[in-house]
């Protein structure tokens, strides 16, 4: 019976709830149901596609700080963990993906490993970022890349596998991301 009402809930999330454009309504199933910490003013816009291996207990590991945007269609798988800090804008599409298998294991076992996302960071369109990875505060993912290392404040990154590209000239940034669209 536990495991249908997982399955259920898996279902629900992913293709009930993250299609309803009331943030009230999304926001209260993420944070009641799933156990996420969602700070004030955050925007997680429709389409969102949650990975997950259990409920609560991986629920508990995902941390979304304050005006901090999560782009339309996006995926996020969170059974390794997730921490995502202020004002990080999250582009259109972009994967977050803590799980994995240990290609060498005969029983092809799962590694989950947490995700880090920095203050004021900016992932682009499409790109992905593996488990076990740390984007610094300030740094820049551009659109497509593949993360699998570690990436240093203030750095910008592209590329399959992403590379050092340049420095943010920005050092000390104190926007606020405020994107709330109507039916988002």
């Amino acid at each position: 019976m536990k495991q249908a009402i997982k399955y259920a809930i898996k279902y629900a999330t992913n293709h009930i709830i993250n299609h309803i454009p009331s943030y009230t309504i999304r926001y209260a199933w993420y944070r009641k149901v799933l156990g996420w910490c969602i700070g004030p003013n955050v925007t997680i816009l429709l389409g969102l596609h949650v990975q997950m291996a259990g409920l609560r207990s991986s629920g508990q590991k995902v941390r979304i700080g304050k005006n901090t945007v999560i782009n339309y269609n996006c995926l996020v798988h969170v059974t390794g963990g997730l921490v995502i800090g202020e004002n990080v804008s999250i582009s259109p599409g972009a994967w977050l993906v803590s799980g994995s298998h240990d290609i060498n294991d005969p029983n092809h076992e799962s590694i989950y490993r947490p995700i880090v996302i920095g203050d004021y960071a900016f992932i682009g369109m499409r790109a992905t970022v593996l488990g076990g990875v740390t984007i610094g505060e300030g740094a820049v993912v551009m659109a497509g890349a593949m993360v699998t290392r570690d990436v240093p404040p203030f750095t910008v990154v592209g590329g399959v596998p992403a590379k050092f590209i340049a420095q943010r000239e920005l050092r000390n940034p104190s926007y606020q991301l405020d994107f709330h669209p109507l039916f988002g």
